[in-house]
């Protein structure tokens, strides 16, 4: 693809938000509440299970659950978000009507799909985790604080790699089978639930932790939550998991890539579009 017609597809998905927000404080508002309301959700279901002192002996070691559960709740946040306007956006264009335009628009529809929603999510997932910034330094200090939000930024942005191409495949899932029901309302715990968001996978039975190992999802859990676990981010397992992300996101896209113009294809033909 030219370089014009991505910056195109790019500068799309930038000015759709901005006159979003623009045309619409309320959602704006809610933007800026949603992080603190899923941290009080998450938080709120650990003490419901347990106490504090319950979840370090669990942990095994001495840490803060309050930005154990920051991270989760940024990755949450983030995979929530990719899952919903990538993969969910294939329902969303079918119940409006417009999905056969989109599929016979000039660009593919995986490039479409995922090139006009970066910026969105630069831009959302940026907001939102720089506003734990003051909790973190609360709790941690001005330069812990400030160096474990950027860990998160960088967690976030990796992971969101390899969830694209993810999500993707989920859309062109979407395009093959004739699904009207929005199955994302379940899919989406599930996944959040096998990557280790709530709970850490090495506490979890075996064959959960296999499929977790599947899951982009699991590896941004685990890099956003070194912050929360060590005092001082190591620069050995940050690099090791980046590198897990990488290899993931060229497979995972280079699938989506494939399977996603088959699905165009077979949608088209059978007319269920």
């Amino acid at each position: 693809m030219k370089m014009g017609k991505i910056r195109t597809l790019l500068k799309s998905g930038i000015l759709l938000d901005l006159y979003f927000l623009k045309n619409n404080k309320s959602n704006l508002i809610a933007m800026l509440i949603w992080p603190y309301l899923m941290l009080g959700l998450v938080v709120g279901m650990g003490f419901l299970f347990g106490s504090p002192s319950a979840f370090k002996r669990n942990i095994g070691l001495d840490i803060n659950p309050i930005a154990y559960f920051v991270a989760s709740t940024v990755v949450m946040m983030a995979s929530i978000s990719v899952m919903w306007e990538v993969g969910g956006n294939v329902l969303f264009l079918r119940w409006l009507g417009i999905l056969p335009y989109v599929i016979v628009a000039p660009h593919r529809m995986s490039i479409t799909l995922v090139l006009s929603y970066v910026p969105r999510y630069l831009f959302f997932m940026f907001i939102q985790v720089v506003e734990f910034l003051p909790l973190l330094v609360l709790l941690e200090g001005v330069t812990a604080g400030v160096i474990k939000t950027l860990i998160m930024l960088l967690a976030v942005t990796v992971g969101m790699l390899p969830l694209l191409g993810f999500s993707a495949l989920f859309a062109s899932l979407l395009l093959i089978v004739k699904e009207e029901s929005n199955i994302l309302n379940w899919l989406n715990p599930i996944v959040l639930i096998f990557s280790g968001a709530l709970y850490p996978t090495s506490l979890m039975p075996y064959w959960m932790w296999l499929v977790s190992r599947v899951l982009p999802t699991t590896y941004t859990v685990e890099l956003a939550r070194i912050i929360a676990l060590i005092g001082s981010p190591q620069l050995a397992p940050i690099t090791f998991l980046i590198g897990i992300l990488m290899g993931l996101a060229v497979v995972y896209n280079i699938l989506s890539y494939m399977l996603i113009g088959a699905g165009e294809k077979r949608a088209m033909k059978r007319g269920i579009i």
